[in-house]
């Protein structure tokens, strides 16, 4: 009698453990399928300071914000930095924040306060940066996307580019406000900047454009005709419909 007593009670521990080990799988598995439900990604936007968009700052831009906040998930990467005059000697991201995971081991509490947090000091930082008054003069643009180049380099995350910007070169070297953009001059550049090494590999960054602008619809049309060759040279993922004043849709419906 005591041995079979001793066998139940040891039969039973045996079938707990199982159960417990059958549960907790389930769990892990329950977790893993919400985690990967999307895919992380590293989401680098770009901010034109130029004089030229101080309107599209407080508007464009401000809106274009609020439809990626609304798209950010857990595990993303999100880095914010600014289009100047000195975009690739000076540059410093105002944002460069991963969006905190859910895990077995946090609490729902815990989880949730973290993601407040987080999204309120990249809406503080991006309202920072959007309130500022004052202009630069010239629009690097060309050299920003070397940077983005350096930020996604080890990235293993999906990459997306957002740039914020009128798209209207302006430095020393190239000024499309008062240049007529042709295949010729197209050429010309992608040529000069190959031979200095200049071209970046965006190799599977999928770029969205807002607040694109132009004096007129020519301006406008020749400008993006630029960056599309531009960007497919340097293996952008890149589509027209991605390209435009105002950012129409991002990612889940695009």
């Amino acid at each position: 009698m005591k041995w079979s007593r001793q066998a139940f009670w040891g039969l039973m521990l045996i079938g707990l453990l199982i159960l417990v080990g059958a549960m907790n799988r389930r769990a892990e598995a329950s977790w893993k399928s919400w985690n990967n439900e999307e895919k992380p990604r590293a989401i680098v936007v770009f901010v034109d300071m130029s004089g030229s968009t101080n309107l599209a700052r407080r508007t464009v831009y401000r809106e274009c914000f609020e439809k990626i906040y609304q798209d950010l998930n857990q595990g993303d990467r999100i880095v914010v930095g600014t289009i100047t005059g000195r975009s690739f000697i000076d540059f410093k991201p105002a944002v460069d924040v991963e969006i905190p995971k859910k895990s077995l081991w946090l609490n729902r509490i815990q989880f949730e306060r973290n993601l407040t947090e987080t999204k309120e000091k990249i809406q503080r930082e991006v309202d920072r940066l959007l309130s500022r008054k004052k202009g630069t003069p010239r629009t690097e643009i060309l050299n920003s996307l070397n940077i983005a180049e350096t930020i996604f380099h080890k990235e293993k995350r999906e990459k997306i580019l957002v740039i914020l910007s009128d798209m209207i070169q302006d430095s020393r070297e190239y000024d499309f406000s008062s240049t007529k953009i042709t295949n010729h001059y197209i050429n010309k550049v992608i040529k000069y900047r190959r031979k200095k090494n200049l071209l970046p590999n965006l190799s599977g960054v999928k770029v969205y454009v807002a607040g694109a602008s132009g004096s007129d619809s020519h301006k406008y049309r020749s400008i993006e005709k630029f960056w599309a060759r531009y960007f497919q040279i340097a293996g952008a993922d890149y589509s027209h419909h991605r390209y435009g004043h105002t950012l129409i849709s991002f990612e889940k419906k695009s």
